[in-house]
C-alpha cells in the first residue's frame, strides 16, 4: 500500500509538472489551454477530420469548430478540402505550428526517451498499460464531472448575489 500512495503521489507531481509545461507553452503560442489541447490532439493525429479532431481533444463539435477558428486566426491550422469527399475539409498543421511544437515539445520528447530507454521490456509494459488504463479512466471522470452541469466556475452564484445586491441598492435608491 505504501508504493501504490508514492505512486499516486508521483502522478500528482507528473501531472503538475505537465500542467506547468502546458502553461508555459500556451502562453508562449498566445493560446488558452483548451486550443493547446487541440493542437496537441492535431499534432498526434496529423490530417484529420474536425469531428475525430472534437472527439480526441473530448471537445463538442461546436466547440471545435470555435476553437479551430482561433487556431486558424493564429496560424496554426488550416482547412482543407478533402480530395476523396468534396464534402469534407480536413484540418491540418500549418509549417508555423510544426516548428513551434518542434521546438517547445522536442527537447522534452528527447529526454523522455532517453529516460524511457532505461527501462526494461516489462517495465515499459507496466508503464505503458497504467497510462493507457490511466487515461481511459481520466477521460470516463471529466465525462462524469461534465454531466453534472455547471461548468460556469461559480460564475452563476456570482452573479445572482450581484444582481441581489444591485436590486438591494435600487431600493434604497428609491427609498431616498
Amino acid at each position: 500500500m505504501e508504493l501504490i500512495g508514492a505512486v499516486g503521489r508521483a502522478v500528482q507531481a507528473f501531472q503538475d509538472a505537465t500542467d506547468e509545461v502546458d502553461a508555459a507553452v500556451s502562453s508562449r503560442l498566445g493560446l488558452n489551454r483548451t486550443d493547446l489541447r487541440c493542437l496537441s490532439a492535431l499534432s498526434q493525429a496529423g490530417v484529420t477530420s474536425a469531428s475525430a479532431l472534437a472527439s480526441a481533444a473530448g471537445l463538442s463539435r461546436g466547440a471545435m469548430t470555435t476553437g479551430l477558428d482561433r487556431l486558424e486566426t493564429a496560424g496554426f491550422v488550416r482547412r482543407v478540402w478533402d480530395q476523396e469527399d468534396r464534402r469534407s475539409v480536413r484540418v491540418e498543421l500549418t509549417d508555423a505550428a510544426t516548428r513551434e511544437i518542434g521546438l517547445l515539445y522536442g527537447p522534452l520528447a528527447s529526454g523522455g526517451f532517453q529516460l524511457l530507454q532505461g527501462y526494461s521490456t516489462d517495465e515499459l509494459a507496466a508503464v505503458l498499460r497504467y497510462l493507457e488504463e490511466g487515461r481511459e479512466l481520466q477521460r470516463t471522470q471529466a465525462q462524469r464531472i461534465r454531466s453534472l452541469g455547471g461548468g460556469d466556475g461559480g460564475r452563476r452564484a456570482s452573479r445572482r448575489k450581484s444582481r441581489r445586491i444591485t436590486t438591494g441598492a435600487r431600493r434604497i435608491q428609491h427609498k431616498t
